[in-house]
């Protein structure tokens, strides 16, 4: 016998458990396989970026996603997070020098890697 046995109010019977879905955990679980943009976001930043060309914009809001779903200052674009935003190789490459040159963006290019990518804090 254990001690478990003896510690319940009634040994003999077993308890059922049943777990209860709340809103909040109901809501938890759809807020996961969501995406979402964590502000703030500069507006000076994404006026700039949405007078570029292209797809700079969507790229522009892609990266501070990315920087702060990983709490990293210098990140890379998942594929399915550009193909998610309609954003091909081409337009993405594109796009970052467009941001680049508007200075939003900083890029670090490596032979046969992702671009690692920065943004740059405005005054």
């Amino acid at each position: 016998m254990s001690i478990y046995n003896t510690c319940r109010p009634y040994p003999n019977q077993d308890i059922k458990e049943t777990e209860v879905e709340t809103g909040l955990v109901r809501q938890s679980k759809i807020r996961r396989g969501q995406r979402f943009l964590k502000g703030p976001l500069p507006l000076p930043d994404i006026a700039i970026a949405a007078r570029l060309p292209g797809q700079a914009l969507a790229l522009f809001l892609a990266v501070h996603h990315q920087t702060a779903l990983t709490g990293k200052p210098s990140v890379t674009l998942p594929a399915r997070l550009l193909a998610d935003l309609g954003i091909s190789r081409g337009a993405k490459s594109r796009a970052l020098q467009a941001l680049e040159k508007a200075g939003l963006v900083t890029v670090a290019r490596s032979r046969g890697r992702a671009a690692r990518i920065q943004l740059r804090t405005t005054p």
